[in-house]
């Protein structure tokens, strides 16, 4: 069974580091066959809800919206 699923993370994170954003997708969509955003916030590092919360909480409310 696939579940949608949206992917929201800083540019900066450290855990994504060095990885080019479209390989980045191209990972995320092998395992996650429904895979409805990614979002890669400017200037952002690991903890994206602290440092952007307006941005994440709306791109959430969007992916709740599509998926409802």
């Amino acid at each position: 069974m696939t579940r949608p699923a949206l992917f929201v993370a800083g540019e900066q994170d450290l855990v994504i580091a060095g990885v080019p954003a479209d390989a980045l997708v191209d990972a995320l969509r092998g395992t996650l066959t429904d895979l409805r955003g990614a979002t890669l916030l400017p200037g952002c590092g690991h903890w994206t809800q602290q440092e952007r919360p307006e941005e994440v909480s709306a791109a959430i409310i969007g992916f709740a919206g599509d998926v409802s």
